[in-house]
């Protein structure tokens, strides 16, 4: 099938990702149908896409009926999503309810596969996010003029396999240390708040490292850094 015949179905939560994948792949002919996840999310995207709609993600029976009404069968996952929500029950419906208590956990990972695997059971493919959008993932090496210190490589090399564990353990992606201490480790709050954290306990300036795990599965959560990161 080419580019100018295929339909994907996009879940979008937030941020700048789902509208940059949309843009793109209007480039190549790709027709979107976009489920958001709120009504900004949604305001954003619809004149972007072919279809859209706005359905909370604690409604996946609603979810999967829309792209099955679609004809749509191939699906990617973009965006930020709270994880703050898996402790408001009200915002889940039956099913969603007891996909929580199937689980043997509710981390990362197995949250994440869980969901992977409720889609597939439902007849859906979920696209891999890196070969979607190959473009925007760097290349090794220094993306900016600047490039750090022999003392802030020193850091660097003492956070990365603290961080590559906790990310393994499935804690989270970003730490923040200085003068060789972790002083801030991100958990469900997110990147932003650890970063700031981070530098409110070091009094300043500090290094926050960020990676992938070992085995990273790029259907979901794939670690970026946004431009309000950046701020």
């Amino acid at each position: 099938m080419s580019d100018s015949e295929k339909r994907i179905g996009l879940l979008a939560g937030a941020g700048e990702v789902p509208a940059h994948f949309v843009k793109q792949a209007s480039q190549r002919g790709i027709r979107i149908v976009a489920v958001s996840f709120s009504d900004e999310i949604h305001t954003r995207l619809q004149p972007l896409v072919e279809k859209a709609y706005s359905i909370g993600i604690g409604k996946p029976g609603k979810i999967f009926k829309t792209f099955k009404d679609e004809k749509v069968t191939d699906l990617v996952m973009l965006g930020k999503v709270d994880k703050k929500i898996i402790f408001r029950p009200g915002f889940f419906d039956l099913r969603a309810i007891n996909f929580f208590k199937s689980l043997i956990s509710q981390e990362d990972k197995t949250l994440l596969l869980g969901v992977i695997k409720e889609i597939e059971k439902e007849g859906f493919n979920v696209l891999d996010q890196k070969e979607l959008l190959g473009e925007i993932f760097p290349d090794k090496g220094f993306l900016t003029q600047k490039k750090p210190s022999t003392k802030e490589m020193e850091e660097i090399r003492f956070g990365m396999p603290i961080a590559k564990k906790l990310a393994d353990m499935e804690i989270g992606q970003t730490i923040v240390v200085k003068n060789k201490t972790v002083v801030a480790v991100e958990a469900i709050e997110g990147t932003d708040k650890a970063l700031e954290r981070g530098c409110n306990l070091s009094s300043g300036k500090c290094i926050a490292i960020k990676v992938s795990r070992t085995n990273q599965d790029y259907r979901y959560d794939v670690p970026g850094i946004g431009p309000l990161t950046m701020q």
